[in-house]
């Protein structure tokens, strides 16, 4: 099975837990019959939002277990959509959207670029942006194949300054 079809079975499920790990790492769980599903956001850049798409919480916002189980813990995951730049998990009043622009990619992966030589060798832990864990079988990973535009989006100029306000 792909990761997208994994996620399929995850459909209507609600999120039983929510951990923050560090950096931009956070971990889902999901109640399956067989046991626990864990999805990991792997350190990608992401948002959620409200359905109005206004940034509720990102990637470089003040993180813990608390602030992201307030937002996500109970909700359901309703459907996915994903795009070579981003993957979106539409939940009951939240999406989250991961993403990776090239100029975050390359800072964060020391100048080596989506699709390279030296991307194709590194190990997929390394690589995959997203991952689950299923208790019924192996692990299956997600990564981007293209870089996003943050202008391509409504809610990218409110990302940006989101992000601003705590960086700059």
């Amino acid at each position: 099975m792909t990761f997208k079809d994994d996620l399929q079975n995850l459909m209507g499920t609600p999120v039983s837990q929510s951990k923050y790990i560090y950096g931009s790492i956070f971990h889902l769980m999901f109640n399956v019959t067989a046991g626990d599903a864990e999805l990991v956001c792997n350190g990608c850049q992401w948002v959620l939002l409200d359905a109005a798409d206004s940034v509720r919480l990102h990637d470089e916002a003040a993180l813990s277990s608390d602030v992201i189980s307030g937002l996500l813990t109970g909700k359901r995951l309703r459907s996915v959509e994903s795009s070579p730049g981003s993957l979106s998990l539409h939940f009951d009043d939240v999406v989250l959207c991961g993403f990776a622009t090239e100029d975050y990619h390359l800072m964060l992966h020391d100048g080596v670029s989506l699709k390279s030589p030296e991307w194709l060798a590194e190990t997929d832990a390394a690589r995959d942006s997203f991952m689950l864990f299923r208790p019924d079988g192996p692990a299956a990973g997600y990564e981007f194949s293209g870089y996003f535009d943050l202008n391509s989006v409504p809610w990218g100029a409110h990302y940006l300054s989101a992000q601003e306000g705590i960086i700059g």
